[in-house]
C-alpha cells in the first residue's frame, strides 16, 4: 500500500474512532452504565480492507456509423420521442 494511501486509511479509522467516541447516543448509553455503578471503557477495532478497484473494461474502436446499426427500432422510436433525430430520418 502506498503511503499516501495508508495515511488515508489511518485518518478512517482515526474518524471512526472519534464519531463513536463523540457520539451522543454512545455517551448518554455510557452515562447510564456509569449511573448503575459500573466503570465502562469503550474500544473500538476496525478493519478496514482496501483492495485494486477492477480495470475498466477495454473500450471498442468502432465507428458512428456501426454504432447507430447497433440500435434497436424500440431505441430509435423511443430517441424519436425525445425529437432526437439521426441522419437519415424524416
Amino acid at each position: 500500500m502506498d503511503k499516501y494511501l495508508e495515511k488515508l486509511v489511518n485518518e478512517l479509522a482515526q474518524a471512526i474512532n472519534d464519531a463513536a467516541q463523540n457520539s451522543d447516543e454512545v455517551n448518554a448509553i455510557m452515562d447510564q452504565i456509569h449511573a448503575l455503578g459500573s466503570e465502562v471503557r469503550l474500544s473500538v477495532e476496525v478493519t478496514i480492507a482496501v483492495q485494486e478497484a477492477p480495470a475498466p473494461p477495454p473500450t471498442r474502436n468502432i465507428s458512428i456509423e456501426d454504432r447507430l446499426k447497433e440500435i434497436s427500432s424500440d431505441d430509435r422510436k423511443f430517441l424519436r420521442s425525445l425529437n432526437i433525430k439521426f441522419d437519415h430520418d424524416e
